[in-house]
């Protein structure tokens, strides 16, 4: 990104939208994709013949000053390699604020985790790894995407070796207050649900931690570990309890994940947004097997994750213990710090 684009991020510009029809300047070929923002369709330029994505948000229900901080961080993102290029035209017509993208030629990630019934756990990593790349340049910048799922990831190479992250309809700047506007979905975070219709909460970079982990999840397996991360739901409140070490029962719908990935899902879903992990730590787990092998799965699934869970409270309190000793990041089994940790507790207990 220019040094203009830099400094700029947080400066959304107040610009002058022509009025056009959209026929005379566009042929349009069909609808890519639709949601509450409104619709994106696929379109050709008629002066260039080139193809394009118009994202046309209708006017009934978004301000002027909403469209322009989305089509403003869209456009000062899209230098990014893991983020939908967006084309500087911007323009609106009776109805709908309009402006134009790249075109993805695969589609959108849902559709393929629909048509497959789940993805190979290698292709979800290559996908993980850009989405979490394409984080972490926001986070830098500190933007909160607030959108993170499957349909606002594109496709661009059919092996999964290049996704896009689209969709800044959301995003803004960390601590600014927002009101809650939107329903609710299975990939929001509790402190989202807790929040109230049209009342205000901070922005929070937390937020996009917790819907990487939910992508994840419906990734691997076509579907959400729960419908609402409230306690009314069953499957989150069986998730907190295990979460909250408050029991050492894996959840349900967890147990089919190596004592690793277990770990992951413990720091990247903190019921507490300041808890959760920075987005870059989920490159140190990209490298794991993340699902325990088909062969191992019904014995070790009928014995339960218990050992693990221990294991993982293990590991854990030493962590926590290193990081009072501001030795955070050093727990592993060959350092002498972790020896030296070790030996003083097994003097303590004798």
């Amino acid at each position: 990104m220019n040094p203009k684009r830099t400094s700029s991020i947080h400066k959304i510009r107040d610009i002058h939208l022509q009025r056009i029809d959209l026929n005379d300047q566009y042929d349009i070929v069909r609808e890519i994709g639709s949601g509450d923002y409104g619709k994106v369709v696929l379109a050709v330029l008629k002066e260039r013949q080139e193809e394009v994505a118009l994202k046309t948000v209708p006017k009934a229900t978004t301000t002027l000053k909403d469209f322009q901080i989305e089509f403003h961080y869209s456009y000062f993102l899209s230098p990014h390699v893991n983020i939908l290029n967006t084309y500087d035209v911007a323009f609106e017509t009776t109805h709908y604020y309009i402006f134009a993208q790249e075109v993805a030629p695969f589609g959108d990630l849902w559709q393929v985790i629909e048509k497959q019934n789940g993805m190979e756990e290698n292709d979800v990593k290559l996908v993980v790894k850009q989405v979490t790349s394409a984080l972490e340049f926001m986070h830098s910048k500190d933007l909160v995407h607030r959108d993170v799922r499957a349909e606002n990831v594109l496709i661009f190479q059919i092996d999964f070796t290049k996704v896009k992250l689209t969709d800044f309809g959301l995003t803004r700047r960390a601590g600014t207050l927002v009101k809650k506007r939107t329903r609710s979905l299975p990939t929001c975070p509790p402190e989202i649900w807790e929040a109230v219709h049209m009342e205000g909460y901070n922005v929070e970079i937390g937020s996009d931690v917790w819907q990487l982990g939910m992508l994840i999840f419906a990734s691997l397996f076509s579907s959400f570990p729960w419908q609402k991360a409230d306690i009314t739901d069953y499957d989150f409140r069986e998730f907190v309890q295990w979460q909250k070490r408050k029991t050492t029962r894996t959840p349900k719908k967890f147990k089919i994940f190596t004592p690793r990935m277990l770990r992951l899902y413990r720091r990247l879903m903190d019921t507490k947004p300041s808890k959760r992990y920075k987005i870059t730590e989920v490159y140190k787990y990209v490298g794991d097997n993340w699902l325990i092998p088909r062969s191992s799965r019904t014995c070790n699934l009928s014995k339960t994750s218990e050992p693990s869970d221990q294991s993982e409270v293990k590991e854990d309190t030493l962590e926590e213990i290193l990081s009072n000793f501001g030795l955070e990041g050093h727990a592993n089994k060959d350092d002498k710090v972790h020896d030296w940790i070790l030996a003083s507790t097994h003097n303590k207990g004798s």
